[in-house]
């Protein structure tokens, strides 16, 4: 069974847990309290939440990403809903017993290219078969998105790229590899709100909302790759609407583009930090020195000076750095990289 930090993803902060909460323990104190809140804002893989979901100090999370294909994976795995693995189970000895016979939207489009042919039309017919199944009402909620991660994480690990759908390796001979295989979900006393929002306009309602959050984790992309565009692949089999595909990398049309991987990145940035600072206790930033790269879509939007500035406007701010290794395409130079931890003590307002 798949385990949520089974799966590539730029940025991910599964080798930083330990040093974000090193980070956040020389400035906050958590275990004198008996309850505490957690705001994932760019939740991206979601290990981040899982990490401080394990201690029992962390009694409300709010998990939110943009992405429907996190969404589907933050639900699949999180939220606390039954539902029947003896179903699941038997669903996955049909799935994997499915022969590739009709080709379908999936196979005329990544076939031979990000996946064989076969493992295409398989998971094509896999991802109708998870839709007839929730639309016939013979899986509750919580089944379906626990199917849908599982399908996604499935592909993911047989996916003929480096980590992202940006590109596909052009001289792999590709094999059949595709065996559905299922997640496993988190079991969780806390309760868990997840969203699928912009991270500016949904702090903005919480703050509406008079919500109080202890802990607000914010990592937002930082450089011109947009996620919806590395990741679009998995968004579309999420979707499941067979949009039209264009170029090399199959993309389709322009949507879901991040604020941050653009030329105004400090200023929405500054203006989320406003708003959580109303309702968070503590601001919690991570961020890598990549902004001198020599690639223009490595190139940081922001700069670490920038972000220093923004989060003493809000508080006392302390700054940890933590040796890293990143994901390198090729033309950037990190040496020296590191990635870093800001913790700010909020004022409020």
């Amino acid at each position: 069974m798949f385990n949520i930090c089974n799966r590539r993803y730029t940025g991910a902060k599964t080798k930083l847990l330990e040093n974000i909460n090193t980070a956040l323990k020389s400035s906050f104190n958590y275990a004198r309290y008996k309850e505490l809140s957690f705001f994932d804002v760019f939740a991206g893989t979601g290990v981040v939440s899982e990490y401080f979901m394990q201690k029992d100090k962390f009694s409300h999370f709010y998990i939110n990403d943009f992405l429907y294909s996190n969404y589907a994976i933050y639900y699949g795995f999180f939220k606390q809903e039954s539902f029947s693995k003896k179903k699941l189970d038997e669903i996955t000895k049909e799935f994997n017993s499915l022969k590739a016979i009709d080709e379908n939207y999936y196979s005329k489009n990544f076939g031979g290219k990000f996946f064989s042919i076969r493992d295409c039309i398989i998971f094509g017919e896999i991802r109708e078969k998870i839709e007839r199944l929730n639309n016939n009402k013979e899986i509750n909620k919580k089944e379906y998105y626990i199917l849908l991660a599982s399908l996604l994480y499935s592909i993911d690990k047989i996916a003929n790229t480096v980590g992202h759908y940006d590109a596909y390796r052009k001289k792999e001979i590709l094999q059949d590899k595709f065996v559905f295989e299922l997640i496993e979900p988190i079991k969780s006393k806390s309760e868990i709100q997840i969203f699928r929002n912009d991270s500016n306009l949904l702090v903005k309602k919480l703050r509406e909302q008079k919500i109080s959050i202890d802990i607000a984790f914010i990592d937002p992309p930082y450089n011109s790759r947009q996620y919806s565009r590395f990741y679009h692949l998995l968004e579309t089999l999420t979707k499941h609407n067979k949009p039209k595909l264009y170029g090399i990398a199959l993309k389709p049309e322009l949507e879901n583009l991040s604020e941050y991987c653009k030329v105004g990145a400090s200023g929405v940035f500054l203006d989320l930090c406003e708003n959580l600072s109303y309702i968070s206790k503590f601001l919690v930033v991570t961020y890598n020195n990549t902004y001198e790269s020599k690639s223009s879509s490595s190139a940081n939007k922001i700069s670490l000076d920038s972000i220093t500035s923004i989060l003493n406007n809000f508080g006392e701010t302390k700054l940890y750095n933590f040796p890293y290794k990143a994901f390198n395409s090729g033309k950037t130079d990190f040496k020296n990289h590191c990635e870093v931890v800001f913790v700010c003590k909020s004022t409020g307002k």
